[in-house]
């Protein structure tokens, strides 16, 4: 029912396409994002919006705002405009997000890469965007400086400081100019670039991804300016994004820290700063609440729970619902590409996605691009209501991406009669054995209905049969389990013999992973076939 009510979900007969509810425009289409945030801050000068774990840091927006007005006041000097690009490759810290404001404000994008990447990614990567300033932690500097060597940008460190090189301190020196500051005017209107993120590469290399500034200012909140929020997540990734979004528009508290997620450090910023709502990926929200430390007493203030970027089982879900049964939990699927699609409220619906999100739009194609009513699963396309520009300097995937208007991401799926959405799995994960088709998504989520079984990823191994299902296991701490038992476990629950496991079961301690927590599946297949050698 609350799903009902807070994301009503319409199906037009005639046309065959499932729409959100419509999405109100806060701000005018001519405003940016900048200037969004200029006023924000400046209005509420003594709302406190970060606080860094690491060192104590209290940031009210006054702070915010100074700090983000001396930075853009340099980019400008620097003579960057709508047309550069900015690079942010660093770890959490206290001036990550003035640095991003700042860039909003000088209507200049920003390009954020993960710091973790390999070098060889990182140098693909902006080769695309060839940043004119780089922006990194004094102890990546000789690795970004090699990196970037071919276009050789600026270089400016946020911490950890070089000697005889730019660090953010000399850039937050006091500048008359700052007094009557204004940020920038869109320069093309609505479809401006705001920012370029990185696509999660699960089944390839990543992609720089385009947001266009009505894009990022419709960005919707269901926190208010008295929540404190926490995520691992970084600004690189769309999750992190859009938390510093929320924050900068509505003032939230944002609690940083630089620690890698784990349930233990996520269970004392909880406790310490009273957080309300916490961001995660599933693998995240499955380790805080299998925690033994994840008591209600220890979780209680949380009254918002966010999960996107995988799928999740309903146990789980239950589970979290148990542990705080006044807090809303939401499991939501979105990309990068378009954003938040869909979020799950109910939680009673094993697979399901849940409800459109405001502002979006949904239609389910089969392979000769006929629309598809209820039940039947197809190619879901996404239109997210505003103009998406498409991927920075890669015309070929923009176009298989962007159709009509329409972002075709690969995923398959269907809606039911309640208009709950579906995931099924992508289409470039189809597998196929002795002339059928199966999805390594269906046998996944059966293998991890094994109580021993903590994470699972099922690969297609290639043999005259076609490919073989093969599951790479990660048990339990402490716990065993036998490859048979598995394999016993899903010939019992799936009749037909091409889905079973005819590849056999690996056991591993990690997974190849992506920065934002995914499996990356073509090396996971790699890591099982090496163990068949």
């Amino acid at each position: 029912m609350a799903a009902k009510v807070l994301f009503p979900t319409f199906y037009n007969e005639e046309t065959k396409i499932w729409t959100g509810e419509e999405r109100v425009k806060l701000y005018n289409d001519n405003c940016s994002v900048g200037q969004i945030i200029f006023n924000n801050l400046k209005n509420w000068p003594d709302n406190v919006i970060q606080i860094t774990h690491m060192d104590g840091t209290v940031a009210t927006n006054a702070d915010f705002l100074t700090w983000a007005t001396r930075i853009a006041l340099f980019l400008k000097s620097e003579g960057l405009t709508h047309e550069d690009v900015v690079g942010i490759i660093a770890n959490t810290s206290t001036y990550l997000v003035p640095l991003a404001a700042a860039c909003f404000f000088n209507t200049t994008p920003f390009h954020a890469v993960n710091y973790t990447r390999d070098p060889k990614v990182i140098h693909g990567l902006y080769k695309t965007t060839t940043p004119k300033i780089m922006f990194c932690d004094g102890n990546d500097y000789e690795r970004i400086k090699e990196i970037t060597k071919e276009w050789s940008p600026k270089i400016v460190t946020l911490t950890g400081h070089v000697d005889g090189v730019l660090g953010i301190d000399d850039l937050l020196k006091a500048n008359p100019a700052e007094r009557i500051y204004q940020p920038r005017k869109l320069a093309v209107g609505p479809d401006q670039t705001a920012a370029i993120l990185c696509s999660s590469g699960t089944s390839g290399l990543p992609k720089a991804v385009t947001l266009s500034n009505s894009h990022v200012a419709g960005t919707a909140c269901l926190s208010i300016s008295t929540d404190v929020l926490y995520t691992s997540a970084t600004l690189d990734w769309m999750t992190g994004f859009g938390t510093v979004i929320m924050s900068l528009f509505n003032g939230m508290t944002r609690i940083v820290s630089d620690e890698t997620f784990n349930a233990a450090h996520s269970i004392e910023l909880i406790k310490k700063y009273k957080i309300t709502t916490i961001v995660m990926a599933p693998w995240q929200a499955y380790e805080l609440f299998t925690s033994p430390q994840a008591t209600t007493e220890n979780v209680q203030t949380l009254r918002i729970v966010f999960i996107i970027g995988g799928w999740i089982s309903l146990a789980l879900l239950q589970k979290a619902q148990k542990i705080l049964p006044s807090c809303a939990i939401m499991f939501s699927y979105g990309t990068t590409e378009t954003g938040v699609v869909t979020v799950n409220i109910d939680h009673k619906l094993e697979n399901s996605v849940g409800k459109l999100a405001p502002g979006i739009k949904v239609k389910i194609l089969d392979d000769q691009g006929q629309h598809l009513p209820h039940n039947e699963v197809g190619e879901i396309l996404i239109d997210i209501g505003v103009k998406w520009e498409g991927y920075v300097d890669n015309p070929k995937d923009t176009a298989s991406t962007l159709q009509n208007g329409w972002i075709n991401l690969g995923d398959l799926g269907y809606f039911d009669d309640a208009n709950n959405l579906y995931l099924v799995d992508r289409k470039k994960d189809l597998l196929k054995y002795k002339s059928k088709h199966y999805w390594p998504n269906e046998l996944e989520q059966i293998i991890a209905e094994l109580p021993e079984v903590q994470q699972v990823c099922v690969v297609g191994v290639r043999d005259e049969r076609g490919d073989a299902a093969g599951a790479l296991v990660i048990t339990k701490e402490g716990i065993t389990i036998s490859e048979q038992k598995i394999i016993d476990h899903v010939a019992q629950r799936v009749v037909v013999d091409y889905k079973h496991l005819n590849a056999g079961v690996q056991f591993f301690t990690e997974f190849p992973m992506n920065t934002n927590g995914k499996v990356i599946r073509n090396q996971a297949r790699e890591a099982f076939e090496a163990r068949l050698k």
